[in-house]
């Protein structure tokens, strides 16, 4: 039975384990993805002390990636501008108690989600990296299929396991080695994946109709254990952690048994696994351990420690009817110890109390344990979450603050309305805690909520089902999931949300082949309003008020180093977007950037990238192109041309000088990072919510600005634009009437009758009093219905 490595720390003159997240701009380069935003960068790194970025074009990665666990869920990973990784994850089936997991974070900082139903099986025949998100993330591959290694036991021939493809065999070592069999390689993918989810179910099944401890059953005869190919687990072969231990002593730590009693809701031994750290200092001992029929056993040195353990509860049928979250604050290891993790005394359920009616479809409790030394933030402390994306109930029991280091602990409540035209939902995050209390209701009034009227639109060619996510950020608390909810689209609903830890809310949109990502701080007792996948959908960049993913200007210079990377824009400027992690097909992009008519870069992507870009003086042309006319999904903005001219900025522009939370390559002490002066175009057209025009007289709102993070840009007034209209795929043009002034529009045009039941096409140019120029053109950017009026 495999367990996290236990890493042991000298006695004297070593450096605690601080995790440093370095969150470098990678990927603008490496062609279009299907992933989250198919753009910047997020590689985690771990040491103890912050690297440079790693700003050259050859570097690969994403800001919001996509995942595919054993068992077929998917989890989206969006890192922030801090570079905490907000988690969503996708169940594969939407079955009852389909929907819990487990998560932990081990002492590394990497970040592990378990299905509930296969926690009887995690670090036995499934091994734990098989369930490393973070490692995962380091393969441009995982986001489809799991590499596996399959180790056989001594005498089987090697046959693929249920939910596995094999592609190679090697032969048993010759002679028997230790009694090892053969091995094999192959994948999981997301499809296959449910049909192991649908087999540890029924062994879980199984077990629990025969009275025996779910797990017992094996999950696949004559197999040894599964593993994540390259990981260090892989091949691992079961026992447990106590085999042949004894008190002694270890690099200079004198050593003694623990042993740790778990018993699950019934009363009997649970299988599981538990996260045990030392509190007096997490690098001499913090580890995930096995738990088998309710025991483990392990030595560690003497001083003191804290347990969380989450205990799932099965029913005949294999589905998990509830999750608890057994933790212990602290406890001391003197000789031998022996510590009781009951999941009995879980009684507390988290729920929530609001103002209006609403069922549950996601709830997490959070629990992270930093140490006495305080070397190491708390998101990137040892941390266990309890979650479930289905409502399934979640249990702890209450627990008094540390006497020694810190307990950081906080609920995450999601609901929607009972009734599917209700129109409103809440994701409420309580406040964080330094005790597990023994209320774990969250009370919230109306006056405590902000409200966000939230509309979603889509491509009538797309699924009319989407998801959305929601997830706050806070510092001091455990690190966050982002709730995913299932939502029918075109929708307009009200999102109430929690304001008890800052307001700042990460929230997300998956509509067809798309995802749009927007941050957003709100006030208790304000009213919002936000549109997502608004269209004419086009490739530009945007106005960002608050931090940003992967804390990375896309469109910076520093020392000559110039990065201009376009998102796929709807009408919110404080959005980002691109293909989506869930994504069957991705658009086709081009981009290219000539310097005074000389081509300087040319890519597959849709954005740029060139060294010693510093001549004075010297105008640009950047030309991006997004292709989406191969797509089934999409039959509005088909594709677009987005030209932009330019000048670099000064070094003695202040006013575009990117602020410090956020980095660009070519970036020094000496060099800082200059927002390059782009003009952005957002469009607000009279459209229903799958934007078709009902009118014949038709209007659209254009906004034109400056790309800008956190108000660092350009100042120059927008002095002119311009709106044209193609009913014949851009054969021929029609003006549109164009009122207004300073980057504030209105644009009037009639949409004849011939044109009903097309999709007419948009061009629009934009210019600024430093020559500065924009010219979008959006093929079949809306439709026009059959019947206008």
């Amino acid at each position: 039975m495999d367990a996290w490595p236990i890493r042991w720390a000298e006695p004297e003159n070593t450096t605690p384990l601080h995790r440093v997240r370095n969150r470098a701009l990678t990927g603008f380069l490496g062609g279009a993805l299907a992933l989250g935003l198919a753009a910047s960068a997020a590689v985690a790194s771990a040491g103890t002390a912050a690297a440079a970025p790693d700003t050259s074009p050859a570097a690969t990665g994403t800001r919001t990636q996509d995942v595919t666990l054993v068992t077929g869920d998917r989890v989206a990973v969006t890192t922030t501008a801090s570079g905490q990784d907000v988690l969503a994850v996708r169940p594969a089936s939407h079955a009852a108690g389909a929907g819990a997991f487990t998560s932990f974070q081990d002492a590394s900082g990497d970040r592990y989600v378990i299905p509930a139903s296969a926690e009887p099986y995690a670090g036995r025949q499934l091994a734990l990296s098989l369930f490393d998100v973070t490692a995962l993330m380091k393969d441009p591959s995982a986001a489809d299929r799991v590499p596996v290694t399959v180790s056989f036991k001594a005498g089987t021939q090697p046959t693929a396991p249920t939910g596995l493809t094999l592609t190679s065999t090697t032969p048993a070592p010759a002679g028997g080695t230790a009694g090892r069999g053969a091995s094999a390689r192959g994948y999981a993918t997301a499809a296959s994946g449910r049909q192991l989810a649908r087999l540890l179910k029924q062994r879980i099944g199984a077990d629990v109709t025969a009275g025996r401890k779910p797990g017992t059953t094996p999950l696949f005869q004559g197999v040894a254990s599964v593993g994540r190919t390259g990981a260090a687990d892989t091949g691992a072969s079961a026992g447990t952690a106590a085999d042949g231990l004894q008190s002694g002593t270890s690099n200079g730590y004198k050593l003694d048994i623990l042993t740790l009693d778990v018993e699950d809701r019934s009363g009997a031994g649970a299988t599981g696994t538990v996260l045990l750290t030392d509190t007096d200092d997490a690098t001499v001992f913090a580890a995930v351990l096995p738990v088998v029929d309710g025991v483990e056993k392990v030595a560690v040195p003497d001083g003191h420690y804290s347990a969380a353990i989450p205990v799932p509860t099965y029913d005949a049928a294999g589905d998990v009817t509830a999750q608890s979250l057994v933790t212990i604050t602290d406890f001391t290891v003197s000789g031998a110890t022996t510590e009781d993790m009951d999941a009995r005394t879980a009684t507390a359920s988290v729920t929530a109390d609001t103002p209006r009616p609403a069922d549950a479809d996601f709830v997490s409790a959070n629990w992270a344990r930093t140490d006495a030394t305080g070397q190491t933030p708390v998101e990137y402390a040892p941390t266990v979450w309890t979650t479930t994306t289905d409502g399934t109930p979640v249990y702890v029991n209450a627990q008094p603050a540390a006497a020694v280091g810190a307990v950081s602990y906080n609920e995450q409540w999601s609901g929607h309305a009972p009734d599917a035209a209700g129109g409103y939902r809440y994701d409420l995050d309580s406040a964080g805690t330094a005790d597990v209390p023994a209320d774990q209701q969250i009370h919230v009034t109306t006056g405590q909520l902000a409200a966000v009227a939230e509309r979603y639109d889509r491509d009538p060619a797309s699924p009319a089902d989407g998801q959305v996510t929601s997830g706050e950020l806070a510092s001091d608390t455990p690190g966050m999931w982002s709730a995913m909810a299932t939502q029918t689209m075109p929708a307009r609903l009200t999102d109430y949300l929690s304001t008890f830890n800052g307001g700042d809310w990460l929230q997300e949109s998956f509509t067809g082949d798309l995802v749009f990502i927007g941050e957003r701080t709100v006030q208790a007792g304000h009213n919002y309003s936000v549109d997502w996948a608004r269209g004419p959908v086009t490739l530009g960049l945007g106005q960002y008020p608050d931090t940003i993913p992967a804390g990375i200007c896309e469109a910076c210079v520093a020392d000559g180093d110039l990065l201009a990377f376009l998102e796929t824009n709807d009408s919110d400027p404080g959005h980002a977007g691109g293909p989506s992690v869930y994504a069957d097909a991705s658009p086709g992009y081009q981009a290219s950037l000539s310097r005074d008519g000389t081509l300087v870069d040319s890519e597959d992507s849709p954005g740029v990238y060139a060294e010693g870009q510093d001549t004075p003086g010297a105008r640009y042309d950047l030309v991006a192109d997004q292709d989406s006319s191969a797509e089934t999904s999409v039959s509005q903005s088909t594709s677009s041309r987005t030209e932009l001219t330019f000048g670099l900025p000064s070094a003695a522009d202040t006013d575009s000088l990117l602020p410090d939370t956020l980095s660009c390559a070519g970036q020094s002490d000496s060099t800082p990072c200059l927002v390059l002066p782009l003009l952005t175009a957002h469009y607000d057209l009279a459209t229903d919510g799958t934007g078709t025009s009902h009118r014949t007289e038709q209007r659209m709102g254009v906004e034109i600005g400056h790309v800008t993070y956190q108000g660092a840009g350009s100042r120059a007034a927008i002095t002119s634009a311009t709106v044209q209209v193609s009913f014949n795929d851009g054969q021929t043009w029609q003006k549109a009437s164009v009122t207004g002034s300073a980057g504030h529009y209105q644009a009037h045009w009639t949409n004849p009758v011939g044109a009903r039941g097309t999709n007419p096409s948009i061009r629009v140019t934009a210019a600024d009093a430093d020559g500065n120029t924009l010219s979008q053109t959006v093929m079949h950017a809306y439709t026009v219905a059959g019947i206008t009026s």
